[in-house]
């Protein structure tokens, strides 16, 4: 929603799949195991220094985005369990109201916001637009990874293990985030079929002599 606001102020065209990539992308930390949860991937030094490039070379195209990753450290980790906001100046923790995680009233407040926003996404057309054919729905394998990995370990008592509460979000967004992928592959495949109608080798044999 962040993303989507300051898109619309700033008149940027948006890729709805990168942005939905980059509001979890701090979450990439969930498939990387030599990475502490939070930690420097959630950081605002960190996520800056990430976006410095893509301003450079798309200059105002990239707020929505770098929006959309502080949205994910702000609206959310920082009030239910703290981020590790300065690193790497410092590994201090910081944190407002500082919820744990996993904890009951955390993972209400979490599964209100997501009943919340899909009447709202369904709405703007956020939903519809995960269903449609688009050569950026790629990006989705990284939130899809990022949701999938705390379900996997819901029964083995892991560290980030994902709250019994949230299993529905998270079984939905992954039907969603999979959908869209199997889309933009069967679209990829027409795409080549028309092509190359009498499926001939897409790279001709060149002998050397």
């Amino acid at each position: 929603m962040v993303g989507k606001s300051s898109g619309k102020l700033g008149k940027v065209k948006l890729n709805l799949p990168l942005l939905f990539a980059a509001s979890v992308l701090p979450d990439i930390d969930l498939l990387l195991s030599f990475l502490m949860h939070r930690g420097p991937t959630h950081s605002l030094l960190a996520i800056t220094a990430f976006m410095i490039p893509f301003f450079i070379i798309y200059r105002k195209q990239a707020i929505p985005y770098y929006a959309a990753m502080l949205s994910h450290i702000f609206l959310g980790d920082y009030f239910t369990g703290g981020i590790e906001l300065f690193w790497p100046v410092s590994q201090g923790w910081f944190g407002a109201l500082n919820f744990d995680v996993t904890s009951l009233p955390s993972a209400s407040v979490e599964l209100a916001l997501f009943i919340l926003t899909i009447p709202i996404m369904f709405k703007l057309g956020d939903l519809q637009a995960f269903l449609k054919p688009h050569n950026k729905n790629w990006a989705l394998i990284i939130p899809f990874g990022a949701t999938l990995v705390p379900l996997l370990s819901l029964s083995r008592g892991a560290e980030n293990t994902l709250p019994v509460l949230l299993a529905v979000p998270s079984l939905f967004y992954i039907i969603l985030f999979a959908c869209s992928l199997l889309i933009w592959l069967g679209a990829g495949l027409k795409t080549i079929k028309k092509t190359n109608p009498n499926n001939k080798p897409l790279i001709s044999n060149v002998s050397i002599t």
